[in-house]
């Protein structure tokens, strides 16, 4: 199952990198878009990259549950941080926006 959340995380991230991903309607159309695409695809590759190197990592061991549950979350902490980091620069950006045309 890390392999495939690896791989799927991975390849969308690219494709957000390359400016292709499925976002928010309300966050289309604006000067910085690209920007917050390129943001999601780097925050996909934050998550899937290390999964990947974990799953390579931990093939074929006898690894408690516990122990995989923990690194799998651990493996995610820095996409996480990442992303609530930046929902919050580009939330406020809309905002702002939307403040100024009232």
């Amino acid at each position: 199952m890390i392999l495939g959340f690896g791989i799927v995380c991975t390849l969308y991230g690219i494709a957000g990198i390359l400016g292709f991903q499925v976002i928010n309607e309300r966050y289309k159309n604006h000067d910085w878009t690209a920007k917050y695409i390129r943001y999601r695809g780097i925050s996909r590759l934050m998550l899937g990259i290390p999964w990947l190197i974990l799953y390579l990592l931990i093939y074929n061991k006898d690894i408690n549950r516990l122990v995989m549950c923990l690194l799998i979350l651990l493996c995610g902490i820095p996409s996480f941080v990442y992303i609530l980091l930046n929902e919050q620069k580009y939330h406020d950006m809309l905002k702002e926006e939307q403040d100024c045309h009232f």
